[in-house]
């Protein structure tokens, strides 16, 4: 393994100025990418998808109970197991 040289607090500023102005590059490139994605147009589903729910299967259109926008946790388990929340799967669930 090759070290990092040992350098003078001016030389490690000088440096640590240099990244920084990167990383601001990045950071704006980063958010630049992150409001196109917003901007990109909508799709319309026209497929009327079902859920499984804990009464029993509910629309997607359903979920929402007449608001505009939809929270959802992410929980997988087996339909089998017993023990919810504790028997979900903790690598998949979220």
């Amino acid at each position: 393994m090759t070290l990092q040289p040992t350098v003078s607090a001016d030389e490690w500023e000088s440096a640590r100025q240099k990244l920084l102005i990167r990383e601001k590059e990045v950071t704006r490139a980063k958010d630049a990418l992150a409001a196109e994605r917003r901007r990109m147009p909508w799709l319309k589903v026209e497929k009327d998808y079902e859920f499984e729910g804990p009464d029993g299967r509910v629309r997607l259109l359903d979920l929402f109970e007449g608001r505009r926008q939809l929270i959802i946790y992410r929980f997988f388990f087996d339909p089998e197991v017993t023990g919810h929340p504790d028997a979900g799967c903790p690598g998949c669930s979220f």
